[in-house]
């Protein structure tokens, strides 16, 4: 099927690895201008390259002027309006997610909601204005299952993410009849490099493979298998994207997509 997404204008917030490389590589792959963000230049650039995208922007998304300098550089990129917006950095900007809640601070609430909801609203409020002009555009928010399903620790970081899920629904009914959708994305646990670091590292062992970790790691309940039996891809994810990315999409908004394996137990 063509997603119809070749020449469309896309910004991937948090792009210069993990989950975020992978969904812009495979928007470049479908033929997608994409714009790679991060707060490294010279590692944003480096995967620029490899994807052939249409440039870089560099910023910091848990401030306005941050947030503004990554817009503008994003659309001097494209020569013209960002029509597609992942909203996908974030992360526990503690690094600590597993805190009982009454032990996490006042500061790391806000300092996770200003990374995980608040830096999607900055861009999604420079993007949407143009969009609507436009008569289309897409805006995709990667939130987590911990943002339906807590697991008790990192109250400060799943906050934060069930805001961000609010907001996808707020803005996807504000925005009715104008050829613009809202939607978000949630994954569950996914292997991305970082993880695959942690798991080389722990175990003294640079050459060992994605499963081995995987296998160790369920072994010693660092986490449980969802029914799917294994952990996520960053690709798992980025399909799912690109399928929402695209013009033919225009009746999907307000919705929760779980990539998840089945971790979230519920029925909604």
């Amino acid at each position: 099927m063509d997603l119809q997404l070749k020449g469309r204008r896309v910004l991937v917030t948090g792009s210069s690895s993990g989950i975020g490389e992978g969904i812009a590589r495979m928007l470049a792959e479908e033929g997608a201008a994409v714009v790679v963000h991060g707060r490294n230049r010279e590692r944003a650039t480096k995967i620029a390259h490899e994807i052939n995208a249409a440039g870089v922007a560099i910023g910091d998304l848990s401030t306005d002027d941050g947030a503004a300098a990554v817009h503008a550089e994003a659309v001097a990129a494209l020569g013209g309006n960002v029509e597609i917006l992942i909203n996908n950095a974030g992360g526990s900007s503690t690094g600590n997610t597993t805190r009982n809640p009454i032990e996490i601070t006042p500061e790391d609430y806000v300092s996770n909601y200003h990374s995980n909801m608040l830096a999607a609203v900055r861009l999604t409020r420079l993007a949407v204005p143009g969009m609507v002009a436009q008569k289309f555009g897409r805006v995709i928010n990667v939130s987590s299952a911990v943002a339906v399903q807590p697991n008790n620790l990192g109250a400060d970081y799943s906050g934060a993410k069930a805001a961000l899920n609010n907001f996808t629904v707020s803005l996807a009914g504000a925005l009715k009849g104008v050829g613009v959708t809202v939607n978000t994305v949630s994954p569950g646990v996914i292997m991305v490099d970082g993880l695959i670091r942690f798991g080389r590292k722990k175990y003294n062992d640079e050459t060992m493979s994605f499963e081995e970790i995987t296998r160790r790691l369920v072994e010693e309940k660092a986490f449980d298998l969802p029914p799917a039996g294994r952990l996520g891809l960053p690709e798992d994810l980025a399909l799912v994207i690109c399928t929402l990315a695209s013009p033919r999409s225009g009746f999907v908004t307000g919705a929760n997509y779980r990539v998840d394996g089945g971790q979230v137990r519920g029925v909604n």
